[in-house]
């Protein structure tokens, strides 16, 4: 299921998808805070940070930006003194502005959050939430045209501050009927697209009880369960993606049964911006050929990933392959490790890489391993399979197999990845791997300054730089054995104390 998960997320870079909705800037004024102001009952904040990040459909076209899709951004914001903060923003996301309407007599919708100690005290909200003028509506109707037949799918990103109009949804609903595309929607008036009949809609708990009219219940589980087809029939979508913050979410299928799926804790969450993130996720996913579970399960990582972190952030398609491999940093494929490679490079990650048998692990790994991790950004280490070490090291070995050393490896922190090899053709060195990977430095041990190395080769062909780390003096999987056995004998009885 790991594998399937990777190989889904890999897909996402070939996917171009249309965004339109209300365009938001998120300000985060971060500081600290000791006293009470003299001049009212209020905290005083020390202001250490201001950080500005794309918000509403703005955060959810940076997401899919990040996550390797093409984007495109229809939206409105104001000519005004925002104007010069959003530019750098979408040039930093590689957001381009040729569907974006400038509109002179609009305020762009701005949330400042003013945190101390990374708690939210206040939050102010500027910007217009009337309707479009009629100019900027038919500009962007216009602009939402062009853009519609260019993309594989479509999100509609409503946060209810005038963009998605009567006129825009019924443009939309005309452009569905001839060129159908995949819908994604996140709304608070979901039954207002209803005629698109969406691929999958996102409402929160709070969304899908006034979207029914209903009050909440003590089990919001079961509760969703409960109203599953009336949202189905409400929304008229073939998904309906209901979130419930600590709780998970509920995947809701016509005529199927409910999929629950709990979230992994997290201290301190921060959810700004989660749900936008969640959504570009599942929409890629399932645009990718994804199965509902699937799309689920990669949507619920990445929502993950950014609530562990401030502001509005973005998750990247590494964040997700990350979470997906770092439960037991095992790689399972050359593949793998060449698409891992690929976005650690574009991300100007420093790969460094060793290899060994890592038969009995001692103190002399343990610091070779750390010395090695110094080096660069991630570590990746390779590990020869029983065949390989059998071929190395003689008939009794190894005395682990390579699930247990493998398991044990990945305890260690200093390593980010590990990955075997020596399965096939007799290969017992790592050549093929460092030509996968092609890391900044290859590690090897000092003791091969004077011996030959069939790596050599492969090292010199991608560049890398070779590295000779002294061993531990002493320390070797060979001599804790010899140890045994020469202290070993068949004869002697150990006594066990009563």
């Amino acid at each position: 299921m790991s594998q399937r998960l990777i190989d889904l997320v890999h897909q996402f870079k070939e996917k171009k998808v249309l965004v339109i909705g209300d365009f938001i800037l998120d300000v985060f004024i971060n500081g600290t805070t000791s006293r009470i102001s003299p001049e009212a009952p209020v905290p005083v904040v020390d202001v250490q940070k201001k950080m500005l990040c794309l918000g509403g459909a703005g955060n959810v076209a940076a997401n899919l930006q990040a996550l390797g899709a093409t984007t495109l951004l229809c939206s409105v914001i104001g000519e005004d003194l925002y104007e010069s903060s959003v530019k750098p923003l979408l040039k930093q996301h590689k957001i381009q502005e040729q569907y974006l309407v400038h509109d002179n007599k609009r305020r762009t919708e701005v949330k400042t959050r003013i945190l101390a100690d990374q708690h939210t005290i206040v939050r102010f909200d500027e910007g217009d939430h009337c309707s479009l003028s009629e100019s900027s509506e038919s500009l962007l109707i216009d602009l939402l045209a062009d853009a519609y037949q260019a993309c594989d799918a479509v999100i509609i990103a409503d946060y209810e501050k005038g963009v998605i109009s009567a006129r825009v949804i019924a443009s939309l609903i005309q452009l569905q009927t001839h060129y159908p595309r995949f819908i994604a929607i996140d709304s608070k008036r979901l039954f207002s697209f209803s005629a698109l009949r969406p691929t999958v809609v996102k409402p929160n708990y709070k969304q899908a009880l006034n979207l029914l009219n209903i009050e909440t219940m003590p089990d919001r589980i079961a509760q969703v369960d409960q109203i599953s087809k009336q949202l189905i029939e409400k929304t008229r979508a073939k998904y309906v993606a209901l979130t419930l913050d600590s709780d998970g979410a509920v995947w809701i299928e016509r005529g199927q049964k409910s999929l629950h799926l709990p979230a992994d804790p997290v201290y301190n969450p921060n959810v700004c911006g989660a749900g936008d993130t969640y959504l570009a996720t599942a929409t890629l996913a399932l645009v990718s050929n994804a199965e509902k579970i699937e799309a689920a399960q990669i949507a619920a990582i990445a929502s993950h990933c950014v609530i562990e972190k401030s502001g509005t952030s973005v998750c990247h398609a590494i964040d997700i392959v990350d979470k997906i491999v770092n439960k037991t940093k095992i790689l399972t494929s050359t593949s793998l490790l060449t698409s891992l490679t690929d976005q650690l490079k574009a991300k100007n990650k420093r790969i460094i890489f060793t290899n060994g048998c890592f038969d009995i692990m001692h103190c002399g790994h343990t610091h070779y391993l750390q010395e090695a991790r110094k080096m660069g950004d991630v570590l990746i280490v390779g590990v020869n399979s029983d065949e390989s070490v059998r071929r190395l090291k003689g008939k009794s070995r190894p005395i682990n197999i390579l699930r247990d050393r493998m398991h044990v490896l990945a305890a260690f922190s200093s390593i980010d990845y590990i990955i075997s090899f020596g399965n096939e053709n007799d290969e017992d060195n790592p050549a093929n791997l460092i030509r996968a990977l092609k890391p900044d430095i290859v590690v090897k041990g000092e003791d091969y300054r004077n011996k030959q190395m069939p790596e050599l080769q492969a090292i010199n062909e991608v560049g890398a730089k070779l590295v000779l780390l002294p061993f531990t003096h002493g320390k070797s999987t060979t001599n804790i054995i010899r140890r045994i056995q020469e202290n070993s004998s068949p004869n002697q009885v150990t006594k066990m104390k009563a």
